[in-house]
């Protein structure tokens, strides 16, 4: 993994002296190993890496080929597919780090090299003589990229950080981006105003004076995969996660994994552990815990220890060495600030900086350079098929959906007939009649002052709700009946390049092997009644890890729920809380944004139970935990607002 920048100047001028070195020095937190930079007539270009990769020892940037120089961040998972077809002698392309095969594809084939190449990346590529600069990065959003563009000048970085070293680029917030992230709205914007992200699958093409931007791959263009035998399918997921694995598998150095009691990271832990015992190597799996004798209140239908089922799956491997985290009682508030400077954004869900953190520092002190996870697991591999039986209900096809609804509530007899089908049809029914629902169900949707700390007054304009339609999301949380849409809608929400690239400060790259494109485009192809058949949701990889997986995981009612005493914490670190409420009350521009009166009451009226409920969830760990992580951010970016 390595962070890029550069800037390139189309009115004449010469580079401000020391500049690259600045940018350089920005991002040399994220690139620990090496840091270089080049420097022609109006341009300049910056590569920070960490070595993640066997190849990454051949690793010279800028690479300079011919009348084209090219920076990477990130890593090409088809490489031998790239050297058969440059034609290269395998031997010699042994030999190449990924960003010098990539200057190869991108001197043959230009922009379109973008459609040969699979992997987690984000690239900027450099003709000099022609004075034209494009920039990609790759559809599932790997890695970070932003770009900001002057009259006399365009420069990019993979955090905004770098780019304020450039004279004349302003720092302050975006506030339509603040609130759309407030609201959880999809692919909300760069939280840095007039700076622009370069977004997933997409490259920004520089010529002169004029930009454009273009799609070079969209996720959901896949075929429909079809077979004639059930096992087929099963075979087939089989081959794509072998693959998917393997190409998260080239390590420079030991490699550990996220380890829950859910079917993702278990799968993906499982699948390493074979691959690397085949190696002669072993694997590092985390679980995160509560606290020793945690006995609190956890949401209905999770668990909030899964240390247990999670040592039942590393047992069964013996190369696999099961390391469990323990909560320490740390507040959700003691990292906000390093995680806000990190990610240069702010985070999405604070609580799970504390135990991410702990995972990633023990990690480090063992030497590990790649961590893996199953993070998109859920819209990939282990997508439920729940929108199955709407879809059933919307066809017509009542006896089948009756046939499916009695089969899921005798395998879940929490469920009631009535909740069902309440879920069921509730897809075909109108938002607002479904919002109504909500608010008298106490669901997630019932009203954004539930759950999001944007201010009354922004609120009541109705520029949420009317951003939100134009999006086409549906603020409701109505039940989906297109299985395919939910998912693609669910991956295209939150952009987590940031998010993945903050691990490198501890020098460990994040993989996600269910989140490779490859994989994710079968996984959209299959029919939802591979997902749902019988009562039992996550058919297909139920099947597939019938032999693997513990019987607690294939056949468990529940889900885990991650650092389940989070509050124990909050609730003792409450007068930081208040100092930093009144940090924010001074600042003019949180005051703006955020409903710092409701977070306020929030504070002053805290529970003494009740903290599995999902209406105290909502108003704690969401409205109140995110606000004034907002907030925090808001400070970040414009320390001198008053």
């Amino acid at each position: 993994m390595s962070a890029i920048a550069g800037i390139v100047r189309f009115d004449g001028q010469a580079l401000e002296r020391n500049l690259l070195q600045r940018m350089s020095s920005i991002l040399a937190p994220y690139g620990r190993d090496a840091q270089d930079t080049w420097q022609g007539a109006g341009a300049g270009l910056v590569r920070t890496l960490l070595r993640t990769t066997p190849e990454d020892q051949y690793d010279r940037q800028p690479v300079v080929l011919g009348d084209c120089l090219v920076v990477l961040a990130g890593r090409l998972d088809n490489r031998d597919e790239l050297i058969a077809q440059l034609a290269l002698d395998p031997r010699l392309a042994s030999r190449m780090a990924d960003a010098e095969l990539l200057a190869q594809a991108c001197q043959r084939w230009d922009t379109q090299a973008l459609e040969r190449i699979e992997g987690s990346y984000a690239m900027a590529c450099w003709h000099p003589q022609r004075r034209r600069l494009w920039l990609a990065r790759d559809v599932m959003g790997g890695q970070p990229l932003f770009w900001h563009r002057q009259s006399g000048f365009l420069a990019f970085a993979s955090l905004p950080k770098a780019l304020f070293c450039v004279p004349g680029v302003p720092r302050s917030v975006d506030e339509q981006s603040v609130l759309e992230q407030l609201a959880l709205l999809p692919m909300a914007g760069c939280s840095f105003k007039d700076i622009q992200r370069v977004n997933r699958g997409e490259f920004v093409l520089v010529e002169g004076s004029q930009l454009s931007t273009h799609v070079h791959r969209r996720l959901g263009s896949g075929p429909q995969v079809r077979f004639k035998r059930d096992e087929d399918y099963v075979e087939a997921l089989h081959e794509h996660l072998q693959r998917a694995v393997s190409a998260c598998l080239r390590s420079s150095g030991p490699v550990a994994s996220h380890l829950s009691s859910g079917f993702d990271s278990s799968t993906v832990t499982a699948y390493a552990a074979r691959q690397l015992a085949h190696r002669g190597e072993r694997l590092t799996a985390y679980t995160a815990a509560p606290r020793e004798g945690f006995t609190g209140p956890v949401p209905r239908d999770r668990h909030g220890d899964e240390s247990k089922v999670a040592a039942l799956l590393a047992g069964r491997f013996d190369n696999v060495d099961h390391v469990i985290l323990r909560s320490s009682g740390e507040s959700p508030l003691a990292l906000l600030d390093e995680s806000i400077d990190e990610l240069d954004q702010p985070p999405v869900n604070p609580c799970n900086n504390v135990w991410l953190r702990a995972i990633e520092r023990d990690a480090q002190a063992r030497g590990c350079r790649v961590m893996l996870n199953g993070q998109m697991g859920n819209m990939s591999i282990s997508y439920h098929g729940y929108p199955y039986m709407a879809s059933l209900w919307r066809k017509g096809r009542w006896l089948q959906w009756w046939r499916e609804l009695c089969a899921y509530q005798r395998t879940h007899p929490q469920w009631r007939k009535r909740g069902l089908v309440l879920r069921t049809v509730g897809a075909s029914i109108p938002a607002w009649l479904w919002q109504q629902v909500a608010i008298r169900r106490g669901d997630f949707g019932g009203g954004l002052d539930r759950y999001t700390a944007v201010n009354q007054q922004q609120l009541t304009t109705g520029w949420l709700q009317r951003r939100a339609e134009a999006k086409g999301w549906d603020l409701s949380y109505r039940p989906w009946h297109d299985g395919r849409a939910m998912r693609l809608a669910v991956l295209g929400r939150i952009d987590t390049g940031a998010a993945l690239a903050a691990a490198n400060v501890r020098g460990l790259e994040m993989r996600d092997p269910t989140c490779d494109r490859r994989l994710v485009e079968f996984c959209l192809g299959v029919p939802d009644s591979q997902y749902l058949r019988d009562g039992q949701p996550r058919w297909l990889l139920r099947r597939l890890m019938a032999d693997v997986l513990p019987e607690e995981i294939l056949e468990g009612r529940g889900k885990g729920y991650q650092f389940a005493d989070w509050y124990e914490g909050l609730g003792a670190d409450r007068e930081r809380l208040r100092e930093q409420l009144q940090q924010l009350r001074q600042h003019r521009r949180a005051a703006q944004l955020l409903d710092l009166p409701a977070l306020e009451a929030l504070l002053e009226n805290w529970p003494e139970e009740g903290w599995g409920d999902l209406a105290t969830i909502q108003r704690y760990r969401l409205k109140l935990l995110r606000g004034v992580a907002m907030g925090n951010f808001i400070r970040y970016a414009e320390p001198d607002n008053r």
